[in-house]
């Protein structure tokens, strides 16, 4: 592609920028603590205690729990999913198991988990006024949140935003998911059974704390106002939780519109706020499409990727453009898929992230112009990478070498086969090249080329990330 060169100009101006924008993320967050399972440690937990009961283990299956309650029903899925190298997501339901894994799964990283608490400290990292809003709070929870980030905190009739050290609570419960990692060719031993893992995979073990309600709480309902006038952009995170019976005792329904009012009233006295909904898939589809009409009565930015679009598209039936993309994935079909949902769901914006290009769509008319929303793109891609190469959060600082970094051939030829197809209908298509964007009769069009990483060292929160850095730095002045 002839102008690759006018692209890296337009990468080394948009590493330049600096978000401004006062951000709020809110709700999930939770620690994850990893575990790398070997031989060597599981030999290690057989010999240091001596109260496991093998003959279960042995004898046990996997398929019979459906909940972990003793350290043999752990032992039990460990041992049948390594032997099968399979992935696997069940919830602790006897808490005080966790400080036996604390005591024998020695070794353990932990780090931020959830889409709230990644967002949060991205944001801090890179030099935003960050606000996280979490049901739980404890010390453990606080010391994973970077410096920067901030909390509400509600003392008698009043809310004040405090440094997040200031606001933990001692006796919050910690949202813990344990993710065990294995690698291919691993000899492990259960008992007197031994099992050889045939491929890398994962086993997760998640917590629910009664207290993680994706929601705010009664005490700082009636400060959503003085909130909302406080933030530029929220990103809101977690109402895929929602269950047909929620563990605080509301309906499906019933959560669902304190949620829609809970937001209305962030709104109330900030008509210029906005807000963001990364979706990530429920674990009950069939209330899905109820949960996304009633979030996007107030939430009018939509993120997400290549493979949870097809999922949402034959949700509300649009099996022709989910079909297309599961036949010939491609930044046309992708662009035919995300116009489906944007009119279905009447939203400004969404934004659909691939492996080396985002294809964006919003509203006319948009408050921001389309060479900002590029360059956002751009910068968020600079982002992203960075967060590839080297993990954990990434500093504005690095962006210098993000700059220097090409933009992806993949990006690039998704953008000349974009132009070949949209030359039908759109008499600038060619400008596409040059420009990243296009005007139609109802809405824009934005598509740009992203970094690829080769060998990344860390792919949690990519999503997260991007939609959050785009999304702030459109807003950055």
């Amino acid at each position: 592609m002839k102008d690759k060169t006018l692209w890296h100009e337009y990468l080394e101006q948009a590493c330049q920028r600096q978000i401004r924008a006062r951000v709020l993320a809110a709700f999930n967050t939770n620690i994850d603590a990893i575990v790398h399972v070997t031989g060597e440690l599981m030999d290690s937990i057989g010999a240091k205690d001596k109260s496991i009961s093998w003959d279960k283990v042995e004898k046990g299956s996997a398929e019979a729990i459906s909940a972990i309650n003793t350290k043999e029903d752990l032992l039990i899925v460990l041992k049948d999913c390594l032997g099968g190298g399979k992935s696997f997501h069940i919830v602790l339901e006897n808490l005080s198991l966790l400080d036996w894994l604390d005591d024998y799964f020695v070794g353990a990283r932990e780090n931020m988990g959830g889409q709230a608490g990644i967002i949060a400290n991205q944001m801090a990292s890179l030099g935003a006024q960050s606000i996280v809003y979490t049901p739980l709070l404890s010390p453990k929870q606080g010391r994973l949140f970077v410096d920067g980030v901030t909390t509400p905190l509600v003392q008698g009739n009043q809310a004040e935003i405090k440094p997040v050290p200031e606001a933990v609570r001692r006796d919050d419960e910690t949202k813990i998911n344990w993710i065990f990692e294995y690698a291919k060719g691993e000899t492990v031993r259960f008992g007197k059974e031994v099992v050889i893992t045939p491929r890398a995979n994962r086993v997760i073990l998640a917590t629910r704390p009664k207290g993680s309600v994706m929601s705010f709480d009664k005490a700082i309902r009636d400060h959503l106002p003085k909130l909302g006038k406080s933030i530029d952009v929220a990103f809101m995170a977690g109402y895929h939780y929602a269950e047909p019976m929620n563990v605080d005792g509301r309906t499906f329904e019933e959560f669902m519109g304190d949620s829609v009012a809970d937001l209305h009233a962030l709104k109330e006295d900030n008509p210029d706020l906005v807000a963001h909904f990364e979706y990530v898939p429920m674990k009950r589809p069939e209330l899905e499409p109820k949960m996304l009409q009633a979030i996007c009565q107030e939430i009018k930015s939509f993120g997400i990727n290549e493979n949870e679009i097809k999922r949402v598209l034959r949700e509300y039936g649009y099996e022709e453009e989910m079909e297309e993309i599961e036949r010939h994935e491609r930044a046309y079909s992708l662009y035919k898929g995300a116009l489906r949902l944007f009119g279905h769901m009447e939203l400004d914006r969404i934004h659909v992230h691939n492996l080396g290009y985002y294809v964006m769509i919003l509203s006319k008319p948009y408050p921001v112009s389309m060479v900002e929303v590029r360059q956002s793109c751009l910068f968020a891609s600079a982002v992203n990478a960075m967060k590839a190469k080297y993990g954990g959060y990434v500093q504005r600082e690095q962006l210098a070498e993000a700059a220097e970094l090409p933009l992806s051939d993949i990006g690039f030829a998704q953008l000349e086969g974009m132009v070949e197809e949209l030359k039908k209908e759109h008499p600038r298509a060619e400008a596409l090249l040059t420009d990243g964007y296009l005007e139609f009769a109802d809405h824009y069009l934005v598509v740009t080329p992203a970094h690829i990483v080769p060998n990344p060292v860390s792919t949690v929160g990519m999503g997260d990330t991007i939609s959050s850095s785009s999304y702030a730095a459109e807003l950055a002045g």
